[in-house]
Formats: C-alpha cells, sequence, structure tokens
C-alpha cells in the first residue's frame, strides 16, 4: 500500500505528463501536406454538381449518343430524295474522231466530191465528237421507291440505338454520383481514422509518460517501461498507414471532380448522423436468469426494418425499370429491325434518277458565253433484284437470326441481374442500419471503458495490459462506428439511385466488400 504523499505527488506529475507530450502532438497535427493554397470548402451536393459537369465518362456517354443521331440521321436520307451536282472540264490529248476527220479531210485532188466530204468532216456533230476540250455543268436526283422495308427496317433500329444511348447517359450519371458519394465518404471515413490513429499514438505516448514517472520514483519495473515503449511504437505503423490512406482517399476525390493534385480540399458534411463522444450506457433489466431466447438475440431490431422499408418505399427496385434491363430491351429491337432489314435484301429495289447537263465543246479552253452551252436531260426509273448472290444474302441472315437470340438471352442475364442486384443492395442497407445502429452504443460504453481504466491505471489498481487491451477496444469500436457510417451512407445513396445504375459487373459481392 502507497502512503498518500506519494500518491498526491504521482497524481501532480500525471497531471504535468500530458503537457510535456503536447508539442509531439501539435507537430503531428501540423505535419506539411503537399497541398497548397487555402482548402476549398466541399460539401456532397456541391462535389455531385462539379462530377455531373465535368465527368469523362459522362461526355462519353454523351459522344455516344451524339454518335447514334448521326447514325439515325444517316438511316432517314435511305428515303429522301439524293441531290448532286457536277461540274467537269477535260482536254483531250489524242481523239480518235479528230484523226477519223483529219485523215478524212486529207487528199492530193479538191474535187466537188471531196468537198462535199470535208464539209461533213466539219459538221457541227463531228466538230462535237472531235472537240479538244470538254465543259460539262450538271445536276443529278434520285428518289427511293420502293427498298423492300430495308429502310424503314433501318430507321427503327437507329432511332432504338438512339433510345439505348440516351438511357446510357443517365446511366453514367448515376453511377458517377454513387462513385462521387463513395469517394467523399471514402475521404471522410479516412479522416475519422486518422484522427483515431492519432489519439492512439497520444494516449499510448500518455501512458508510457506516466509509467516513466512512475518508473522514476521506483514504483515501475524495466518490464513496464519496456512493455509501454513498445505498445507506443507498435501504433506508429498503423498511423502512417492512416496517413497513406486519407492522401490516397482524398486523390481519387480530386480526381473525380478534375481537382488541381495541389488543391486542399476541406469536407463540410459529416459521415456521422450524431456527434461521436461518450455517452452514459443504456439502462438494462436486472439478470434474473441465464436462460437466452435465439429468437431475441438472432432477430433484427424492428426499428432497423422500419428505417430499411421507409428507404425501400421511396427506391425504384422494379427490374424492368433498370437502366441495364432497358437498354438489353432496346439491343432486342435492334436486332429484330437489323433482321427484318437484312431480309428485306432478297426482295428488290426501285428508284427513280433523273439527270440534267448543259454540255459545251469550245475550241479554247473555255466556252465564251452561255449560248455554247447545249441541254441534255434524261429520266428513267432502275429495278434491283439480287438474282443470284453466291449464298450471301443467307448468310447474313442467319447472323442477323443469331444476333437477336443473343440480344435475347442477354435481356434475361439482365432482368436475373436486376433483380439479384436489388436484393443485394436491400440486404446490403439492412445490415449497414444494423451494424450502423450497434455501432452507436459500443462505440460510447467502450469510450466509457477506456475512461475507467485509464483513471484505474493512474490511481495503480489495474495493471498497463489492463489499460492497452481497452485502448485496442476503444480504437475498433471507434473505427467500426466509422466504416458502418460510411457504409450506411453509400446504401442508401445506392437505393437512390438504383433505378438508372449499371448493373452490378457481380451481383453476389464477396464478403466484406462494400456496396
Amino acid at each position: 500500500m502507497m502512503d498518500r504523499p506519494f500518491i498526491s505527488r504521482l497524481r501532480h506529475l500525471i497531471v504535468v505528463a500530458p503537457l510535456l507530450c503536447a508539442p509531439s502532438l501539435v507537430r503531428a497535427q501540423a505535419t506539411p501536406s503537399a497541398n497548397t493554397g487555402a482548402p476549398m470548402p466541399l460539401s456532397l451536393s456541391e462535389a455531385l454538381r462539379m462530377a455531373t459537369g465535368s465527368s469523362e465518362s459522362i461526355t462519353l456517354a454523351r459522344a455516344a449518343e451524339q454518335r447514334t443521331r448521326g447514325q439515325q440521321a444517316q438511316a432517314r436520307s435511305a428515303l429522301l430524295p439524293q441531290l448532286g451536282t457536277t461540274l467537269n472540264w477535260q482536254k483531250t490529248l489524242q481523239n480518235q474522231f479528230a484523226a477519223i476527220s483529219s485523215k478524212s479531210s486529207s487528199g492530193t485532188t479538191t474535187t466537188p466530191k471531196d468537198t462535199s466530204a470535208a464539209a461533213s468532216a466539219t459538221s457541227s456533230i463531228t466538230r462535237i465528237f472531235a472537240s479538244e476540250y470538254n465543259f460539262n455543268l450538271g445536276i443529278t436526283a434520285s428518289q427511293p421507291i420502293y427498298t423492300g422495308g430495308r429502310a424503314t427496317a433501318n430507321i427503327k433500329a437507329a432511332q432504338a440505338g438512339r433510345e439505348s444511348a440516351e438511357i446510357g447517359i443517365t446511366a453514367a450519371q448515376a453511377q458517377v454520383q454513387l462513385d462521387v458519394t463513395q469517394a467523399y465518404y471514402d475521404a471522410l471515413l479516412a479522416d475519422r481514422l486518422l484522427t483515431i490513429a492519432d489519439s492512439a499514438v497520444v494516449q499510448s505516448e500518455r501512458t508510457l509518460k506516466q509509467v516513466q514517472l512512475t518508473r522514476n520514483v521506483g514504483s515501475a519495473s524495466e518490464f513496464e517501461l519496456l512493455r509501454a515503449r513498445v505498445t507506443r511504437d507498435n501504433q506508429r505503423p498503423a498511423w502512417l498507414q492512416a496517413r497513406t490512406t486519407r492522401e490516397i482517399a482524398y486523390v481519387r476525390l480530386r480526381q473525380l471532380l478534375n481537382v488541381g493534385e495541389d488543391r486542399a480540399l476541406a469536407l463540410t458534411d459529416s459521415i456521422a448522423e450524431t456527434a461521436i463522444g461518450p455517452t452514459a450506457a443504456p439502462s438494462e433489466a436486472p439478470i434474473t436468469t441465464l436462460n437466452v431466447n435465439a429468437s431475441d438475440v438472432l432477430s433484427i431490431d424492428p426499428q432497423v426494418q422500419a428505417r430499411v422499408a421507409r428507404t425501400l418505399g421511396t427506391s425504384d427496385t422494379v427490374v424492368k425499370d433498370r437502366a441495364g434491363v432497358r437498354q438489353a430491351q432496346k439491343g432486342v429491337e435492334i436486332a429484330q429491325q437489323q433482321l427484318k432489314a437484312t431480309k428485306a435484301s432478297r426482295y428488290p429495289s426501285i428508284a427513280a434518277t433523273s439527270t440534267y447537263q448543259r454540255l459545251s465543246y469550245p475550241v479554247n479552253i473555255l466556252p465564251k458565253s452561255l449560248g455554247d452551252f447545249y441541254p441534255n436531260w434524261t429520266v428513267g426509273f432502275g429495278v434491283s433484284f439480287p438474282f443470284f448472290t453466291g449464298g450471301r444474302v443467307r448468310g447474313d441472315i442467319l447472323i442477323a437470326e443469331a444476333s437477336v437470340v443473343e440480344s435475347q438471352q442477354r435481356l434475361k442475364l439482365a432482368q436475373e441481374g436486376a433483380a439479384l442486384d436489388a436484393r443485394v443492395s436491400s440486404s446490403k442497407l439492412t445490415e449497414a442500419e444494423a451494424t450502423w445502429q450497434a455501432s452507436v452504443g459500443t462505440a460510447a460504453q467502450a469510450q466509457r471503458a477506456y475512461e475507467i481504466a485509464e483513471v484505474r491505471f493512474r490511481e495503480g489498481i489495474s495493471t498497463q495490459l489492463e489499460l492497452s487491451e481497452t485502448r485496442v477496444q476503444l480504437q475498433q469500436a471507434l473505427a467500426n462506428r466509422a466504416r458502418a457510417a460510411r457504409d450506411l451512407q453509400i446504401a442508401r445513396k445506392r437505393l437512390e439511385l438504383l433505378r438508372d445504375l449499371p448493373l452490378s459487373s457481380s451481383s453476389n459481392p464477396p464478403t466484406g466488400s462494400t456496396p
């Protein structure tokens, strides 16, 4: 039993001891960061707004939608008239008609007969064929009259492709919102875990100082001092890991927001719904029996079930409304229309054409006036029928039929995946709600237990081992509470966006994965 003067002196030293480690805590909190400049306040709503306007995945989805609009315009053009203009200028280096004319007009004797031949050689028709220069202005028009249904089917397929791309934009926006929400709460969680690690280092340092003081007055053994120093040193790797995790979380958040790497962020939202702090332990009924009712122990709290039901009531978990299912349905429509267009290639196609030309055959390089141009206007109808293609059309039809079957099976897989995805999201929400509710009381009780253990250690009525174990329990409880808060927020956000989110690559995530 220690005398009262010694206990009084020891208490005085313990009061002064926390001040000795305060400079180290200040230095730890004031560690220079890679970020420069004043931190930018950032709420979750502001982060979502910034990401929606600058996301690469959303830009890619919009580019895909623009491509489908172009394909739709191409498909529609097959039913509209086509107009084109031509302008041709040609110089003939050697002309068979000129050679014939020259040979016919050459001779040694001039007779009336020869004069008649020369006049014929220099006639206007011969001059046109023997002209050295040719100038041609023309307008060509064509109008499809009958295509066997190919053009209509291609238009419908292009329309379905555009609608699928528009769904893709919505899905990309929902995925970005979920990714930013997760990155935001990951950063908040990293902040909280770093704070817990800081507190653990400070607490272990304070314990070491206390043991050193008691060692100096001869009340602690060398073994206790070594154990306190080892406990303090074992906290540093976890603290350094928490710093690295926090830095990576903020880098990921800045990348999603397209914020400069050197820009510091100050997150203004809280990860938890209530403030973390010591609370009184919940009152419990006195124990009168050792019998345990398994149904009571293994049941979900009705309050948790009520909160889950409220969240599910505001979420759209209908399978046919999921973005992936709607896109798969559009894929079936596209494949069916492409099959229809492929089958229509066996039918004849009819088109009307018309060509209007103004021709000139100048003596020099260019015609002298409009009077040197002569009209040429034709109108015609053309019929094209694939009489024999060597099996090409049959092969195209087989390929199109296989595409229909594939798209139908993808739709079934999407429907099954959507149903499983909704069930997984609901189960994850129930798990997160129950874990969060349990962590609140656990963290409060662990905080209270550590306070008692620290007082007991100061008074010399408990061992350092008891204090260390209680500290580990407190750290674990606080970390579990922070993770539970983060998982709960993300589970709720996922259900809120579930209708427009893409289907998960694996609707059955491994145990321990985040929603």
